[in-house]
């Protein structure tokens, strides 16, 4: 078996959370463990499955039809100066056992150790989580436990949120790039797939999107962009 890297893609809001959706839904005939990196087509704010729209309307200042609620949890997100991942382990693989804070833990340390590569030391934020000020329910001012952190603990610079179902773990993860001088995305990418090659056991292999993937994949964009799923969370 292999652990599956696909290409990189810079898209709008709606396309990137259907994209790491259909790779979700893959995963019910797909045993591989999946990954991808992506950017922003523009600077856009992603909110958590379990964040009242109208709360993220007045803390953001940005109108619901801007915004993008994610199929994972987690708080506010600021797109466009950020790294932006997904990683997929199906139920058929052995990876999809590891439990939740354990596999949040070992994905940070395995960025930890691709950004140590270009001389960015970092820590992991301490359990329980100690409060800092900002907006509340903004995914960076608000680091919990197992967060990746700058050296000094004082800034938040990875993060992640996770759905899991029975046919597979989701994990939608972000890197604030603004701290970090000199970052270079390609070297970071090779590094960061290795070491979660290490972890889910599997040698990484590079394929390409298949080429029914975007009429597949349309339904999701459709859902993603509507108000619906946006404002209640409902499924069209």
């Amino acid at each position: 078996m292999s652990f599956l890297t696909y290409p990189d893609l810079s898209e709008g809001g709606p396309e990137n959370m259907a994209t790491d959706w259909w790779l979700f839904e893959k995963a019910a005939s797909e045993a591989k463990p999946k990954f991808r990196a992506y950017s922003w087509a523009s600077e856009e704010i992603s909110f958590g499955y379990g964040q009242k729209w109208e709360w993220v309307e007045e803390v953001t200042g940005a109108s619901i039809q801007n915004l993008v609620r994610r199929p994972t949890g987690g708080g506010i997100v600021r797109h466009g100066q950020d790294w932006t991942y997904c990683l997929v382990l199906p139920s058929s693989h052995g990876s999809f056992a590891i439990p939740s804070l354990s596999l949040y833990e070992l994905i940070h340390q395995a960025i930890g150790a691709a950004l140590a590569n270009q001389s960015v030391p970092t820590v992991l934020q301490p359990c329980p989580a100690s409060k800092t000020k900002g907006i509340p329910g903004d995914c960076f001012d608000e680091p919990v436990g197992k967060d990746l952190m700058s050296q000094d603990g004082k800034l938040k610079l990875a993060g992640a949120a996770m759905k899991r179902s029975r046919q597979a773990v989701l994990v939608q993860g972000t890197i604030d790039l603004r701290p970090i001088a000199n970052f270079d995305p390609k070297r970071y990418k090779k590094d960061f797939v290795w070491a979660l090659s290490e972890m889910v056991e599997e040698k990484a292999e590079a394929v390409e999107w298949p080429e029914n993937f975007l009429s597949q994949r349309n339904p999701f964009v459709e859902e993603f962009a509507s108000l619906e799923w946006r404002r209640d969370r409902k499924r069209i």
